[in-house]
C-alpha cells in the first residue's frame, strides 16, 4: 500500500535520531552563560537551588526533539532540549492520569499503592497517605511550595473537587485560577475557539511568571505548573489550527493500516492476543466515531494544535524564568504524565501498554547539569528521587524510583536497564485476583507485555519501533529471543496490591 511505503521510508530515514534506536551522543556538560545559568548544587553549604516543575497532560512523543510526528512545532520544548537533558527513552509507570501522577508525585509503583486506573480511589484513601508527596517533601525541607494547574489528579480546580486530592497542606500557595477553566465541551470534541491570551494554560503561565519567577524570594522555591493541554477536548484558538493545514497532514507514522478500521481486518492488530485486543476494545468506539465524523486527519490537526498551544505556554514560563532573578539558581524539570495514541492499533487515548501510550517527553536541566539528548532508560517515577537529590541532597526512603542526580552531573553511569509500566483491565477470564493486572517491561531492545491471563507480546525495537510485529504470536514465535523473554519476565511483579476503592472519577 502506498501509504505504508511512505511511513516506512520516513522510519528508515529518521528512526535512529527520533526513537533512540541508533547510537545517540551522550549529553554534553552545558556551558555557563547559555540560556540559563548554572544551578547551585543541593546539599551543600550554599543556597539550595529552586525547582521549576512543569507537568504536561496527555503529551506523547509528538515533539520536535523526540521526532514522533513530522512537522510538529514545539520550539520551546526543543530549545529547552538543547540546554537540558532530553530523555529519548522516558516512560510512565502507568498509562493514565491518576495512577501515573500518583506514582510520579509519591514515588511508589501502582502495583504497590493500589492506584491502578482513573477509577481507583484517590491517593489519600491509600497507603500513600502516610508518605510525603514530592511537594510535601520540598516544603518539609524548607522550600516555599507554589503551584497552579493540574499537578495532582484531583483537587486542582478547587471548584467542587475533593481538595485532599491535591495534598493542599503541602503547598505554601496554590492558585487554581478557576475562572480560566473551559467547560461545556464533550471530552472527544475539537475545534477552534477563543483567544490565546484567555486560555487556561497561558493564564496560569502568566500568573506563575508574575507571582513567582519574576520575584526574589527569601528561601528556595518549588514552583509547579500543570498544563491541561493537549488533554481533550482539543478546543484551542484558531491560530494554532492554522499552523497545521489538514490537507498537508499525514496519518500517524505508527498506524500500519489506515484503510481497515475494524479489529478483524486491520493488519496491525491481527497478531495480538485476546488480551491485547481487549486493550483496543476499551475505546474502539472512539475510532469508529472519529472516522465517521470529522475524520482521522481532523483529529490529528486538533491534537497538534493543542500541543503547540501547550508549548507556547511552556515558552512563557521559560522566558519568565530567564528574564527574572532566579535563572541562576533554578533546576527545570518538564514531563508528561503518559503518552497518547491517535489510532495506532485502532486505539485512541491512553490506557494501553504499548510504546505510544507509555513513552513520554522528559527534560531535566540547567547549565550546571548535562545537556543534549540521552538515550538512557528512565521512568518518570525517577523524578522524585532525582530532584530531591539534586536540590536537597537526600531523598525519602520509601521511593521506588532511582536517582539520576549523579548521571545528570556527569559523575555516574546509567542507573537503569529496564522500566516498568502497569495497567489494570478486567479481561473477564478468571484466573484469580491478579488476572486483571498487566505489565510492560521495556529495555533498550525489547518491550515485553505480560497480561494477567498469561498471554504475552514481544516487540524488537531495533527493527520494529512501531510495534507492528508481536514476536510471541504463533506465526512469529520462532523469531523471539527466548533468553531475552526470560530475562524481562524477571521484572514482572509476582504480587500486586488490591485496588484502592473505586472513586467513579469521570475525569480522564
Amino acid at each position: 500500500m502506498a501509504r505504508d511505503v511512505s511511513r516506512r521510508e520516513i522510519l528508515a530515514a529518521g528512526a535512529a535520531v527520533a526513537f533512540g534506536g541508533g547510537a545517540l551522543a551522550g549529553p554534553a556538560q552545558a556551558a555557563v552563560g547559555g540560556d540559563l545559568a548554572a544551578p547551585a548544587k543541593g546539599g551543600g553549604g550554599g543556597k539550595r537551588p529552586n525547582v521549576l516543575f512543569v507537568a504536561i497532560d496527555d503529551l506523547n512523543d509528538w515533539t520536535g526533539f523526540l521526532g514522533g510526528y513530522p512537522g510538529v512545532r514545539t520550539p520551546n520544548l526543543d530549545r529547552l532540549a538543547k540546554i537540558a537533558t532530553g530523555f529519548t527513552r522516558a516512560y510512565t509507570p502507568a498509562p493514565a492520569c491518576k495512577p501515573g501522577r500518583a506514582s510520579i508525585l509519591f514515588g511508589v509503583e501502582p502495583h504497590k499503592s493500589g492506584v491502578y486506573t482513573n477509577d481507583s480511589g484517590d491517593w489519600w484513601q491509600s497507603d500513600l497517605a502516610d508518605k510525603p508527596s514530592i511537594v510535601r517533601f520540598f516544603r518539609d525541607a524548607g522550600y516555599k511550595t507554589i503551584g497552579t494547574g493540574k499537578l495532582f489528579h484531583g483537587g486542582w480546580r478547587h471548584n467542587g473537587d475533593e481538595p485532599r486530592g491535591n495534598d493542599p497542606d503541602a503547598w505554601t500557595e496554590f492558585e487554581p485560577l478557576t475562572e480560566l477553566i473551559q467547560s461545556g465541551k464533550e471530552i472527544l470534541e475539537w475545534g477552534p475557539e477563543g483567544k490565546t491570551e484567555k486560555t487556561e494554560d497561558v493564564g496560569r503561565a502568566e500568573w506563575l511568571v508574575d507571582n513567582v519567577l519574576s520575584k526574589r524570594h527569601g528561601k528556595p522555591f518549588f514552583a509547579a505548573f500543570g498544563l491541561r493541554k493537549p488533554h481533550m477536548p482539543w478546543v484551542v484558538p484558531q491560530e494554532w489550527f492554522d499552523r497545521y493545514p489538514e490537507n498537508k497532514l499525514d496519518y500517524p507514522l505508527g498506524a500500519l493500516d489506515v484503510e481497515h478500521t475494524g479489529i478483524r481486518g486491520n493488519k496491525d492488530v491481527r497478531d495480538l492476543s485476546d488480551a491485547g485486543r481487549a486493550m483496543i476494545e476499551q475505546h474502539v468506539k472512539d475510532h469508529r466515531r472519529i472516522i465517521a465524523g470529522k475524520g482521522w486527519k481532523s483529529a490529528i490537526q486538533a491534537y497538534l494544535a493543542a500541543i503547540s498551544l501547550a508549548d507556547h505556554a511552556v515558552g512563557l514560563v521559560l522566558d519568565g524564568l530567564k528574564k527574572g532573578p532566579n535563572a541562576a539558581d533554578t533546576i527545570i524539570c518538564v514531563w508528561s504524565d503518559h503518552g497518547w495514541q491517535l489510532g495506532e492499533k485502532l486505539a485512541w487515548r491512553k490506557f494501553t501498554l504499548w510504546e505510544r501510550a507509555t513513552r513520554v517527553p522528559m527534560l531535566i536541566g540547567g547549565p550546571g547539569l548535562k545537556a543534549g539528548l540521552s538515550d538512557t532508560l528512565i521512568s518518570s517515577i525517577d523524578l522524585y528521587p532525582t530532584l530531591a537529590q539534586l536540590a536537597v541532597g537526600e531523598a525519602p526512603k520509601h521511593l521506588d524510583g532511582v536517582s539520576f542526580a549523579k548521571y545528570l552531573r556527569g559523575k555516574g553511569g546509567e542507573p537503569r536497564d529496564h522500566v516498568l509500566s502497569t495497567w489494570s483491565l478486567d479481561l473477564k477470564e478468571g484466573g484469580g485476583a491478579n488476572a486483571h493486572r498487566h505489565f510492560a517491561v521495556r529495555d533498550k531492545t525489547y518491550r515485553l507485555i505480560v497480561y494477567g491471563d498469561g498471554s504475552r507480546e514481544l516487540y524488537d525495537h531495533r527493527v520494529d519501533p512501531w510495534e507492528w510485529t508481536n514476536l510471541l504470536d504463533k506465526t512469529n514465535r520462532g523469531q523471539a529471543d527466548q533468553g531475552a523473554v526470560a530475562e524481562l519476565e524477571r521484572f514482572v511483579p509476582k504480587r500486586s496490591a488490591p485496588e484502592v476503592g473505586d472513586s467513579k472519577n469521570e475525569e480522564d
